[in-house]
């Protein structure tokens, strides 16, 4: 009896001496939810753009689409945000951003898009009051961005602040564009 109460009481801290040396064989849930996203499609969403329209991601079916969550308030956000811009200009009209702001308040959102002098035409930007797309594309960092093709099949997620506008970004962006 003794031996099986014993053989109990080291159980306990073994399993959890396992749990903590096997914790990084498993991979994050942000990385479960990339893999679903990778094989069975990104998800279709419907957020209004600045003047309340009702704007979906099919919306934009048969043209490649880049989904860029952000905020204000993010200062990598901030700065990556013109060269979101002049890659969308540079491609004129062949490449579409949905900018999906998680800001808190509208005011806020309103005073920094008045900065920027106006967007392109295809650059739309949306507001994400509930975030629900950040849960549904497993964000767990601002800025993000889903790189998709025009059957909107997931090439690519980029976190954290990218220099869009870049060489090397017009060359991977012409080839996605099958230019």
């Amino acid at each position: 009896m003794a031996v099986v109460v014993t053989a109990l009481l080291l159980a306990i801290p073994l399993r959890y001496y396992w749990e903590f040396l096997t914790r990084g064989m498993r991979p994050s849930p942000a990385t479960l939810r990339l893999n679903e996203l990778e094989k069975q499609g990104v998800p279709d969403f419907t957020l209004p753009d600045l003047q309340g329209k009702k704007v979906s991601l099919h919306d934009f079916a048969g043209q490649p689409v880049l989904v860029n969550l952000w905020a204000s308030w993010c200062a990598p956000c901030v700065k990556e945000f013109p060269s979101l811009k002049r890659l969308v200009e540079h491609f004129n009209g062949k490449l579409t951003v949905l900018a999906i702001s998680h800001d808190h308040s509208r005011e806020d959102l309103d005073s920094f898009i008045a900065t920027l002098g106006g967007v392109p035409k295809n650059f739309v930007i949306l507001w994400d009051r509930e975030r629900t797309t950040g849960e549904l594309f497993g964000t767990d960092q601002l800025p993000e961005t889903y790189v998709l093709t025009k059957e909107h099949r997931l090439v690519r997620k980029v976190a954290g602040e990218q220099l869009w506008d870049d060489p090397m970004a017009f060359d991977f962006f012409a080839k996605i564009l099958d230019l």
